[in-house]
């Protein structure tokens, strides 16, 4: 590659035009709000039922609700990308008994996060939404731009895995490791690998072969726990590196874990973009896909 670029220099961010900066650095808080939201309390009636697709599938893997309810509010999220199925099974439940709740919000890679709090907040969580926000806005204390890259963890790592391909790994949060792989390739414009469900057993053998042709893989394990203490034992002869990225609150429920990794992993992925000299913002390509799926 040419010269390298320099994150603690305001030049390196003229590729980011659209200001996906000012978005990450404005999350918290951002997204819809379920009308006559009262601190604590429902605004709509359970038990749920939520439909999740495009930009919002990993709400649905995070919170482990069913998909459908024959009572109470059944929520139908629609990210986009679903070639129609959110409208047809839209249309399925209307007929039924249940309460149906649509939610679409304009494009955006940190969509999970605003579609997570629409959520939490209509379920009368609200006190599982601050302890997402305290996460993140801690987080972001660390992550922007003008933290420089030796206090920045989200700089360090995007530094890491430049020319390399990651590999993610977390045991402990469903979906994260997949959406992780979503930001790499939106924000980052970059490949990342995720394991098959039989995470330690493709580590122990469909590595070996690979990495003796020298293949630049870096593992980023997400989380503590046997299962990557394990992974780390093994991935370390077998990968260029291997990055640890333990939960920033070991008290946090897993949920605002999650969120606040997946949210450092976002500042990397937006570094990445830059390091490479990409604009990390959505192309216009993506719109025409959303719009004919």
């Amino acid at each position: 590659m040419g010269r390298m670029r320099d994150l603690d220099k305001e030049e390196t961010y003229l590729v980011d035009r659209k200001g996906l900066a000012v978005e990450l650095r404005d999350l918290v808080g951002s997204g819809p709000t379920p009308a006559d939201t009262q601190e604590g309390k429902a605004s709509l009636p359970g038990p749920y039922g939520l439909l999740a697709y495009g930009e919002a599938w990993w709400v649905g893997r995070l919170l482990g609700l069913p998909e459908w309810t024959e009572e109470g509010t059944q929520f139908l999220l629609e990210g986009g990308y679903d070639l129609g199925a959110a409208q047809a099974l839209g249309l399925v439940a209307e007929t039924g008994k249940a309460r149906l709740v649509r939610v679409e919000l304009p494009p955006s890679p940190l969509n999970p996060y605003r579609y997570l709090r629409y959520i939490l907040l209509a379920m009368g969580k609200a006190e599982a939404l601050s302890q997402v926000d305290r996460l993140l806005l801690e987080e972001r204390k660390r992550l922007g731009p003008e933290v420089p890259l030796e206090e920045n963890p989200a700089k360090f790592l995007a530094f890491t895995l430049l020319e390399r391909t990651p590999l993610f790994y977390a045991p402990g949060y469903p979906g994260l490791a997949e959406a992780a792989q979503g930001l790499f390739a939106r924000i980052g414009k970059s490949l990342s690998l995720t394991p098959p469900p039989t995470a330690l057993e493709f580590f122990l053998t469909g590595l070996e072969a690979r990495h003796e042709q020298g293949d630049p893989l870096a593992a980023v394990l997400l989380g503590r726990g046997a299962e990557v203490g394990l992974a780390k034992e093994i991935l370390e002869s077998r990968v260029d590196t291997v990055a640890e990225l333990p939960p920033p609150e070991d008290g946090a429920s897993p949920l605002a874990q999650a969120l606040a990794l997946w949210y450092r992993l976002a500042w990397t992925a937006y570094y990445l973009a830059l390091l490479y000299g990409v604009d990390p913002g959505d192309q216009e390509v993506l719109s025409r896909l959303r719009e004919v799926t």
